[in-house]
């Protein structure tokens, strides 16, 4: 399966036309064997690589010329999508344990975390009640960022797969890991689109519809 860093959605009413295999083979070489693009039975005309702006060609377009390095291979911008997905999912379903009152009580040697606190302003206040401990997921992320490099990716020569951090946790024992990587990625974009509409209606009183008093 192909597909670009940039399937967020899909137009609807053919606004978009099929993907031809000469228009693919144009960013081959960038979208090549990714998945999660168009398929079959999607709401949306053509299969494979969905790139209507091309950012998936910039990177081989710039190769050898004097702005070379600059714009990153769409391995990179594929590993980027996966971490902020995952990352989104994590502040998604935090940001909703937190609005409904949800709290795992305890101290140590005086410290805490403080209950009730708005999912916006528990962060800064973790760190004021709870220093030690977010000093430790500091460095638990600072260690697993350093580990998980993807190195070479921005200059599409990483050997790893996008997101791979080399370990399988088949948790539904489906033992279809393309189907769950497709998956993952549609939840991840979704949770981008939902943390980001938390903090538009948070910031933004209104701008979002039917979210009140978030």
């Amino acid at each position: 399966m192909k597909a670009s860093m940039l399937l967020l959605a899909a137009p609807a009413m053919g606004l978009v036309a099929p993907v031809t295999k000469s228009a693919t083979a144009l960013g081959a070489s960038g979208l090549d064997g990714m998945y999660g693009g168009v398929e079959a039975g999607d709401p949306m005309p053509g299969a494979g690589a969905w790139d209507p702006m091309s950012f998936g060609e910039l990177h081989d377009l710039v190769k050898g010329s004097e702005h070379a390095g600059v714009m990153p291979h769409p391995q990179w911008l594929r590993e980027a999508e996966i971490k902020h997905g995952r990352v989104a999912m994590l502040a998604f379903t935090g940001a909703l344990v937190q609005s409904y009152g949800m709290h795992f009580p305890g101290t140590l040697n005086g410290e805490y975390y403080e209950a009730g606190v708005n999912p916006f302003e528990a962060t800064p206040s973790a760190f004021a009640t709870c220093p030690t401990g977010m000093a430790q997921i500091l460095l638990f992320i600072g260690l697993t960022e350093g580990f998980t490099f993807p190195e070479g990716a921005w200059a599409g020569a990483m050997t790893r797969d996008a997101g791979d951090l080399g370990y399988r946790w088949d948790w539904a024992n489906k033992n279809d890991l393309e189907a769950q990587k497709v998956t993952e990625l549609k939840n991840g974009r979704a949770a981008m689109i939902g943390i980001m509409a938390f903090s538009a209606a948070h910031f933004i009183p209104g701008s979002v519809p039917f979210f009140f008093n978030a």
